[in-house]
């Protein structure tokens, strides 16, 4: 998967199932209530984007909400302005 492909809600989707192990149906899905991801498994997957970008995200002031479904995320990362290439402006 390309950088810029791992930005979008399927690219998050098939880094969850890559990294994760977890199959999720869609980039809607509510992956917190669910409980498709527990602690750990968030852990996981911010660790995953991060190597996947080769950056760090800007955890600082951290809220959930942010990682509930693949689609919250990829909005996250888009308004972070983290880039493909693992540059934040």
């Amino acid at each position: 998967m390309n950088h810029d492909g791992m930005q979008t809600g399927d690219g998050i989707l098939e880094l969850i199932r890559d990294r994760l192990n977890i199959d999720v149906a869609d980039v809607d899905v509510d992956m917190i209530e669910t409980g498709v991801l527990d602690s750990i498994a968030l852990v996981t997957l911010i660790t995953a984007i991060e190597d996947a970008l080769s950056c760090e995200l800007p955890l600082d002031d951290f809220d959930i909400e942010h990682f509930r479904s693949a689609r919250r995320i990829s909005q996250y990362l888009e308004a972070s302005g983290v880039r493909g290439n693992g540059s934040t402006p």
